[in-house]
């Protein structure tokens, strides 16, 4: 009997999982094992012996596992193919789409419900399979954070080369990282407050940080009068400012337009300052 994914779902959320199964020939059981296969939601054992009023709310129907279709035909095993039917997934797109699976998942359950079994199964592949692509729940979240952690800085790139000038550069990037902190800026939040996470990414971290402030380390010491420490730590204060403003914005504490406009204030405030600092002549040598 062919059916879709979306009907079965509608069924055994309006009636108890034994009488559905008996319409379909099949135990209860049976039909359990069905709904886990192909990633549908099925009520708790205690659902149909509770009030209307205490059961548990319907969730959300996900996307069939790859491989498998919406539509389906009860009482023969249904055939799971290779992710894109016609060619086998290279390692590499295979941890993309691990990584994109779990990020998926954490984004809309949290990172408890991150774990390899899980990600494996909404990927449609085995867990073994899943283990040959990253050796642990750890290893892929790390994944995951290293992606986010890559992309912002690509795009900060692109954005800041399209600056004429040093203060229009700032600018670009620090709107651009707010709005990129508002829009995937949760999922990275949520990783980076992982001390294993956050441990194991560190030296990276440091890395790309340094990399982006020498210019302009290089540009404030090169004018004139400041000097190295005070340019480092008026630019790590600067820094500080963008990540403070871009975890508020992630975590929608407030407003996203009044945390703009403050934030692009004081750091655009600290760079005019700068910039004057850099261009005043050293001073003179004291007479002898």
């Amino acid at each position: 009997m062919e059916t879709t994914r979306a009907d079965l779902f509608e069924h055994i959320w309006s009636e108890p999982m034994g009488v559905v199964a008996a319409r379909y020939g099949l135990t209860g059981n049976g039909l359990a094992k069905i709904c886990d296969r192909l990633d549908i939601p099925r009520p708790p054992r205690s659902h149909w012996t509770r009030s209307a009023t205490t059961r548990d709310p319907r969730p959300a129907l996900p996307p069939a596992p790859i491989g498998l279709s919406e539509t389906f035909a009860l009482g023969r095993r249904q055939t799971r193919q290779s992710p894109g039917s016609r060619t086998r997934m290279s390692a590499e797109d295979r941890r993309r789409n691990l990584i994109e699976t779990a990020s998926r998942i954490a984004l809309s359950e949290g990172l408890s419900a991150v774990t390899i079994r899980r990600v494996a199964r909404m990927a449609g592949i085995s867990e073994t399979q899943a283990h040959n692509c990253f050796g642990g729940r750890t290893e892929l979240l790390v994944a995951i954070a290293r992606r986010e952690i890559s992309l912002q800085e690509t795009r900060r790139r692109r954005r800041t080369a399209k600056g004429t000038n040093h203060q229009t550069r700032v600018m670009l990037s620090t709107i651009g990282y707010l709005h990129e902190a508002a829009q995937r800026g949760p999922l990275l939040q949520m990783l980076l407050r992982m001390p294993e996470v956050r441990d194991s990414l560190k030296a990276e971290r440091t890395a790309l940080s340094d990399a982006a402030r020498a210019p302009i380390l290089q540009q404030l010491v090169g004018r004139g009068s400041m000097d190295a420490q005070s340019a480092r730590a008026s630019t790590a204060a600067l820094a500080a400012v963008c990540l403070k403003a871009g975890g508020i914005v992630a975590g929608k504490r407030a407003p996203f337009p009044m945390v703009e406009e403050i934030c692009l204030g004081v750091v655009m405030a600290g760079v005019v300052s700068d910039e004057a600092l850099a261009q005043m002549p050293p001073p003179n040598p004291p007479a002898r």
